[in-house]
């Protein structure tokens, strides 16, 4: 199998576990050391994002993945996709075009994320 080919299957496997709130799929595929970029710079790791899953206080219940690009060389690999997401805060649900460029990194045989930037797309 390709290495874009397994990097382009990581990110499968995240998307699924985000819409299925899954924290244990989200952390599995997820380095320690992770560094998220929020829409607006704020920066969080691991624990912020697996919390804000565990709380309910983000919760992505659909993604159509409108456009994406995996490039890949051996032991990392970036992602780069348009989605159309569902998201939900309490009572209040959007529909929202994101942006998400994520970095992969093979570590003992497996792909994680260690970081990634979310952009709002302006319509």
């Amino acid at each position: 199998m390709s290495v874009e080919l397994q990097v382009a299957q990581a990110e499968d496997t995240l998307l699924e576990a985000m819409v299925a709130a899954d924290v244990a799929r989200v952390a599995a595929v997820t380095a320690d050391d992770v560094v998220f970029t929020a829409p607006g710079g704020v920066t969080i790791g691991k624990a912020e994002d697996l919390a804000a899953y565990e709380s309910g206080a983000l919760r992505i219940t659909a993604v159509t993945v409108l456009h994406r690009q995996v490039a890949a060389h051996e032991r990392t690999g970036q992602s780069k996709m348009t989605a159309q997401v569902s998201v939900a805060d309490g009572d209040d649900e959007a529909e929202v075009t994101l942006e998400w460029v994520r970095h992969w990194e093979l570590r003992d045989d497996v792909w994680l994320l260690v970081a990634a930037t979310t952009s709002l797309v302006r319509q």
